[in-house]
């Protein structure tokens, strides 16, 4: 189970997830005080919580979750199948809302503007559940060709 790619593309895709929930997305100023987004809303710099709901947190967890049961799934090709891909585009829903979030802050925001890391490697998880898709199909498509030889 662990030893095929598609297995290694969606344990990636998981811990890239789990990263995304926990970590921050940016930080903004507004006169003295500073503030950061996370997956749980967005605090000022005390830490106490100004703003915000825990959608994208809910998402990228349950998104990291959908990723690790579909490692499970190696018996079922196509349920994997169908989970990669939603894995895929649950990814890029993520995307469209730190995108509507960074617009919504900036106008708030004075001061500078800085991103977190986990901003740049969310990509990433995208990139490896359409991999994982790939590699799933690839072998579903091999072991049909070995099928017909029979």
């Amino acid at each position: 189970m662990i030893q095929r790619i598609q297995s290694l593309y969606l344990l990636l895709a998981g811990v890239v997830q789990v990263l995304f929930a926990t970590g921050t997305y940016f930080t903004y100023k507004i006169l003295d005080d500073s503030y950061f987004v996370t997956g749980s809303g967005t605090f000022n710099s005390i830490g106490e919580k100004t703003s915000g709901d825990m959608k994208t947190l809910i998402l990228g967890i349950g998104i990291a979750i959908l990723a690790l049961t579909s490692i499970f799934l190696f018996k079922n090709r196509k349920q994997q199948m169908k989970l990669s891909r939603i894995g895929g585009l649950l990814t890029m829903a993520e995307i469209v809302f730190i995108v509507i979030s960074y617009f919504n802050t900036k106008e708030l925001a004075e001061g500078g503007f800085n991103f977190g890391y986990v901003i740049f490697i969310l990509p990433t998880s995208t990139l490896f559940f359409f991999l994982a898709y790939k590699a799933i199909k690839k072998d579903d498509e091999l072991i049909k060709s070995v099928d017909r030889i029979r």
